[in-house]
C-alpha cells in the first residue's frame, strides 16, 4: 500500500528542508509542499483561495498516489491558521484512495527554531508569528522528532527509519 508521509511542524522548524532530502533518498517518492497550492501574489487567504487551496492540494495528492511509479507520497505542512480544517477536507476528498497515512512530527528548541528561521531570512515579525503556533503540534498523538541538536541527513535517517517500520 502506498504511503502519504506528512511531515509535520511549525514554521522554520526544517521541514522543507528535511523533506527535500527525502526525496533524494527515498525511491520510489515524491514530494508535495503546501504552499505550491497557494502561490499567488498578493496572497489573501480569502475563502475563495482556501477553497483553491484545497481543489490544488487534493488534486496533486490524488494524482502522485495513484500513479504507478510512486510508493510514497512526502508531504510536508504546517496546522496553523486554517491549514488544519483545510487538511481535514484534503483528507476527507481522498477517502475513496486507498494509502497508508503516515504522519510525524518534526519540531526543535525555541533558540533553535528561532536561529533557523534567521538563517533563512526571515523578518521579526514573522518569526514571532510562527512562534506563537508551536503549541499546536504538541500532543497530536504522532511520532516526535526533535531535530534540535540533529542535522538534516540526521533526521532524515529517523524519518526513514519510521517510515520502514510503517510498512
Amino acid at each position: 500500500m502506498k504511503i502519504l508521509l506528512i511531515i509535520l511542524g511549525p514554521n522554520g522548524v526544517g521541514k522543507s528542508t528535511a523533506c527535500a532530502r527525502l526525496l533524494q533518498r527515498l525511491p520510489r517518492s515524491a514530494r508535495l509542499e503546501s504552499e505550491w497550492c497557494r502561490m499567488i501574489n498578493p496572497f489573501d487567504l480569502t475563502p475563495e483561495i482556501e477553497a483553491l487551496t484545497e481543489r490544488h492540494m487534493t488534486a496533486l495528492l490524488r494524482g502522485y498516489l495513484s500513479c504507478s511509479l510512486v510508493d510514497t507520497v512526502i508531504f510536508s505542512y504546517g496546522l496553523h491558521g486554517p491549514r488544519r480544517r483545510i487538511l481535514d477536507r484534503v483528507m476527507d476528498n481522498l477517502r475513496d484512495v486507498p494509502f497508508h497515512l503516515l504522519p510525524l512530527t518534526l519540531t526543535c528548541s525555541e533558540e533553535e527554531n528561532i536561529r533557523r528561521m534567521r538563517q533563512d531570512g526571515r523578518d521579526e515579525q514573522r518569526i514571532q508569528g510562527a512562534l506563537a503556533t508551536r503549541a499546536i503540534y504538541e500532543g497530536l498523538g504522532f511520532p516526535v522528532i526533535d531535530t534540535t541538536e540533529m542535522s538534516v541527513e540526521e533526521t532524515v535517517e529517523q524519518i526513514l527509519t519510521i517510515h520502514r517500520g510503517s510498512r
